[in-house]
């Protein structure tokens, strides 16, 4: 177990070298891109390169949030914790569309065309890229920096589109950005939210992309499930949305939903080989890391990162709570939950 000369692991600001640490929701100072907030709970330097968490905050908007491109290096993944948008994904000659609610999720794997819209008067986005390090692309772009007094997720105005300007996206490849203005994405959404007549999106079970170069799209509760745990105890149901899999071994995603302990159980205790962060999406979640004195409850949006070599539990304080979880590498916290899980066909715990 790593030990550390820190007294809180709650902070304001997300340090540049590697330490546990929690962020809460809105805190962090952001970065404006247009209507657009980012913040960067995770970073390349706070992760070592791991991976970047990203929160998007903006309201609605009747363009593009961004001018269609591809990534070489880094591959990137769409979450909905709030609101609704737009996703689209293209590759080989395929193009797929989905109207993303909360919970809803796209992988977009490396040299695939993609672009996104946004549609409701508040919505908010979790990007996990990885590799780390993809935030210095928005402190280029960025038109100011953002704080507020209030926690304010993003300002009131009009401002700019961010992602209407050709010219800038075109000179980006240093960032690993690279423009597909030709790309038009399809604007007919039926009525399951999808571009494609046959697509399976909220009306039966989604599967995940068979490799690590295809895109696909999850919804909530409708991909593969699996629970431990027992009544005794509590409950994790993992809904995954990349494994080893789809990543080729890099890293990990999806949602661990959370029953609250039974009075007197242990939560299970976890030192991985790689970083972990876990972002709270519903409930309220209690984590104790090694190395400080007693717990930290969080609330949705909050974060907190987990140093690898270094022990954690974490535990829902209501009712109903859940994550999501990114974990670098193959020997993740939801794959040791897996191991002893059977598969599940329900969104929620046995009665």
């Amino acid at each position: 177990m790593l030990l550390f000369a820190f007294t809180s692991l709650v902070g304001l600001a997300v340090p540049d070298y590697v330490r546990p640490y929690i962020v809460r929701a809105y805190a962090l100072d952001g970065y404006r891109v247009g209507s657009q907030v980012y913040r960067f709970p995770v970073t390349g330097p706070s992760s070592d390169y791991a991976f970047t968490l990203i929160s998007t905050a903006a309201p609605a908007s009747t363009s593009l949030g961004v001018l269609p491109h591809t990534h070489a290096i880094h591959y990137e993944n769409f979450y909905c914790l709030k609101g609704r948008y737009a996703l689209w994904a293209s590759r080989d000659n395929v193009t797929s569309g989905r109207i993303l609610t909360p919970g809803d999720y796209g992988a977009v794997p490396h040299d695939t065309t993609h672009t996104f819209q946004l549609l409701d008067p508040f919505v908010e986005l979790v990007g996990v890229i990885q590799p780390g390090g993809f935030e210095d692309l928005f402190y280029f772009l960025a038109s100011a920096n953002y704080t507020s007094s209030t926690d304010s997720p993003f300002p009131q105005g009009n401002f700019s589109d961010p992602g209407g300007d050709s010219e800038l996206i075109t000179k980006l490849e240093s960032y690993d950005v690279y423009a597909k203005l030709t790309f038009s994405p399809p604007m007919d959404f039926g009525a399951n939210g999808a571009t494609e007549e046959d697509a399976i999106w909220h009306n039966g079970a989604n599967e995940l992309g068979k490799d690590a170069q295809t895109p696909f799209f999850v919804a909530k509760g409708y991909g593969p499930k699996y629970l431990a745990g027992d009544k005794e105890s509590s409950y994790a149901i993992v809904e995954p949305f990349i494994t080893s899999q789809q990543s080729d071994g890099n890293f990990t995603e999806g949602t661990i939903t959370l029953s609250k302990p039974v009075a007197g159980s242990k939560p299970a205790t976890y030192s991985l080989p790689g970083h972990t962060a876990l972002e709270v999406v519903d409930g309220l979640v209690s984590v104790k890391v090694g190395g400080f004195e007693g717990s930290t409850t969080l609330s949705v949006g909050d974060v907190v990162f987990v140093p690898a070599n270094t022990t954690f539990s974490f535990w829902g304080e209501s009712v109903y709570s859940k994550v999501l979880y990114v974990g670098a590498g193959e020997d993740t916290v939801d794959a040791r939950i897996r191991k002893d899980a059977q598969v599940w066909n329900s969104a929620t715990w046995p009665q």
